[in-house]
């Protein structure tokens, strides 16, 4: 997942009037919480998402950087800083929790597969599909983009 730079300006726009995200790593050491960007989930194909997830593509969900919140277990997360952005996961179990960019960015991006069973909201369009899988072919129910969508910001 490559990042893009956000105004304040464009942030303001999410609101925290939803019940946050929450999420945990599989052994549950980490425990977390954040303020969705509505609207804002995509299934990302790129080779550094493929790689770090074990799958054909990562879902991500983004959020309000400034919104998050550790419950517990914030000393064991550990990060890897890859191009295009900085990747944790649980030193415990290697659990990947989110993404962000290395300049402390407005909003990050979280894996949807460590959020609670209660996050229901589905992706809006594949990104990077230019570096897609192969052996993959992305769903034709939403848009498929080369890079991450300019629209999606």
């Amino acid at each position: 997942m490559y990042f893009v730079d956000l105004k304040n300006s464009e942030m303001e726009e999410f609101t925290m009037k939803e019940q946050p995200m929450k999420g945990q790593c599989l052994c549950g050491g980490i425990a977390f919480s954040a303020q969705e960007m509505p609207g804002k989930v995509v299934n990302c194909h790129c080779s550094r998402c493929r790689v770090s997830h074990g799958a054909d593509y990562a879902t991500q969900a983004f959020a309000v950087r400034s919104s998050l919140v550790f419950e517990r277990g914030e000393a064991l997360l550990k990060e890897y800083q890859s191009t295009g952005g900085i990747r944790t996961f649980c030193s415990h179990c290697g659990s990947r929790l989110m993404n962000y960019a290395p300049n402390n960015g407005d909003y990050l991006s979280i894996a949807t597969a460590c959020l609670d069973e209660n996050y229901t909201r589905k992706a809006v369009s594949h990104c990077y599909t230019g570096s897609k899988a192969v052996w993959h072919e992305p769903s034709v129910a939403i848009p498929s983009h080369d890079e991450l969508p300019s629209d999606l910001f």
